[in-house]
């Protein structure tokens, strides 16, 4: 007996929303190229009318994936922009972190090299006080060793003229015979006296001396003469002493004036030799920490270097695909929820048909194809 029970399969077919979520999602694998897509439409056509909750179940996890992967991509660009971003921002700081660095090298080069310079010649002219002072030294030694070799050779022959003038005097003394006041100071007296009061004469190679006998003190002019020459040369050798005395004294103190000026010169250049030395090593300590700097910046500017070349590949793509990608997941989603909303219409319409009691009368309304009424 027929009941009418296979009638509602026929029925819906015939409405062909299985075909029309199969051609939804079709159109949809062929306009985005997914492969996914295209394997779910052969589920959706190979499903039994009824029996679609696995293909519904399919339909809402590849909806469920296609958000999570736009979410996904959108992070990935972004994250992407951004590290982009901070990588350029960081290679143009370290950059600039660098031009300084070189340039403070530089500076700290040329100020070495000034200081050195001037090091340089401060040691020179420390060479050349130094060689001033010894030569001073050595002349000041030398004229007081003259001085002192004078003054004692003046002294001797002091010493031997008062011993001669001591002779002289003592046989008058003896004797008892006066010589007068002794003209010692008027230079030249005694020579006058002695040598100047006589006329020169003529004397016959042929005449015998004459045999003069005097008596004592009549030579007492000439020996008084004499003495006085002592006297004076006595008085002159120590007019020379005294006058060497004070040029030894003068020299003595032009000297000890050089020697201060020269020693106060010599330590005002060794505490600038100190300084300089200390500016040096101090710049050259700086110069090393600039270095120092210099060089890790370098390490940091090719570690970025390095990062942004480890990232571009991947970033570069998600950001050239990104639109493309969110275009086919566009219409893989216009796909997915146009077959679903197919489905899930004859998945309602077979539930209402299950449950409705049958009409006799409705085989009769019902048109077959290719049969006429």
């Amino acid at each position: 007996r027929d009941t009418g029970r296979d009638i509602a399969p026929a029925f819906l077919q015939l409405g062909s929303p299985v075909a029309k979520a199969y051609a939804a999602l079709k159109e949809s694998a062929s306009a985005s190229h997914s492969v996914r897509l295209a394997m779910l439409a052969s589920k959706v056509r190979s499903a039994k009318v009824g029996h679609f909750e696995k293909v519904l179940s399919s339909i809402d996890k590849m909806i469920q994936t296609l958000k999570e992967e736009n979410d996904a991509d959108i992070a990935k660009r972004d994250q992407c922009k951004d590290e982009y971003q901070k990588i350029e921002s960081t290679v143009k700081d370290l950059n600039w972190k660098i031009e300084k660095n070189e340039a403070k090298i530089e500076q700290l080069t040329k100020l070495i090299e000034l200081r050195t310079q001037q090091l340089a010649e401060t040691v020179a002219s420390i060479e050349e006080v130094d060689l001033h002072m010894k030569t001073i030294t050595e002349e000041r030694t030398a004229e007081n060793g003259a001085f002192l070799k004078a003054k004692m050779e003046d002294q001797q022959a002091i010493d031997l003229l008062m011993e001669a003038r001591k002779v002289f005097t003592a046989f008058y003394k003896k004797n008892k015979i006066e010589m007068g006041p002794i003209q010692g100071s008027i230079k030249g007296a005694a020579f006058a006296q002695v040598f100047g009061s006589q006329e020169p004469f003529m004397v016959s190679d042929d005449q015998a001396p004459d045999a003069v006998f005097n008596e004592k003190g009549a030579r007492k002019g000439e020996s008084k003469g004499i003495v006085s020459i002592l006297t004076m040369i006595i008085e002159d050798l120590n007019d020379e002493i005294k006058n060497g005395m004070k040029g030894e004294e003068e020299a003595q103190v032009d000297f000890e004036a050089q020697m201060a000026a020269a020693t106060q010169l010599h330590d005002d250049l060794l505490a600038k030799k100190v300084a300089l030395e200390s500016a040096i090593a101090k710049r050259n300590e700086e110069r090393s920490l600039e270095i120092e700097d210099m060089d890790e910046n370098h390490k940091l500017l090719q570690d970025e270097v390095n990062y942004k070349k480890s990232i571009t590949p991947d970033c570069d793509w998600i950001i050239r695909a990104f639109e493309g990608r969110a275009k086919a997941r566009a219409s893989e989603m216009s796909g997915l929820v146009g077959a679903k909303e197919f489905l899930v219409g004859t998945s309602s319409l077979i539930e209402t048909s299950k449950t409705a009691t049958f009409d006799d009368s409705a085989l009769s309304k019902v048109r077959f194809l290719g049969l006429r009424r």
